[in-house]
């Protein structure tokens, strides 16, 4: 029987993350800066929702004014979240995560934050799988 991988493999683990006061351009710097799309917005140690870019472009559409978007934070934008426990299947999360259009879950050890698991982690989980399993190793015409 071949091994499924498990949720610890393809999360990002201990993710960069956000306090619910910061503002919508500090959170949008901090996603630049480590090229990510979603942010855990934590109140002290417990987190309290996801922000990502989603939340931060439809904040920036025409007919917002300026004035309302300095003074957003990242509590403000945040959407509830699903979470999972950091022994759940990874079959179970992402079943889960297709049947609610969930692009992301914050993954729980023992009621703390251990990670998050984002669409972009199973993507390139996903591509890792095939070509390990369909790409030959030793054929010098591929790079």
């Amino acid at each position: 029987m071949r091994h499924m991988p498990t949720l610890t493999e393809v999360m990002t683990a201990f993710p960069v993350h956000v306090d619910e006061k910061d503002s919508i351009a500090a959170c949008a710097e901090v996603m630049k800066e480590h090229h990510c799309h979603h942010l855990p917005v934590l109140r002290g140690h417990e987190p309290v929702g996801v922000l990502s870019t989603r939340e931060i472009e439809l904040a920036r559409q025409p007919g917002t004014r300026t004035a309302d978007l300095v003074d957003l934070t990242a509590g403000d934008l945040c959407r509830q979240f699903d979470s999972v426990d950091l022994h759940t299947r990874l079959d179970v999360v992402l079943d889960n995560m297709a049947d609610q259009g969930e692009d992301a879950v914050l993954v729980m050890r023992q009621g703390r934050m251990a990670g998050i698991l984002t669409s972009q982690d199973v993507c390139r989980s996903y591509a890792a799988w095939l070509k390990d399993h369909y790409l030959p190793t030793d054929d010098p015409e591929i790079a």
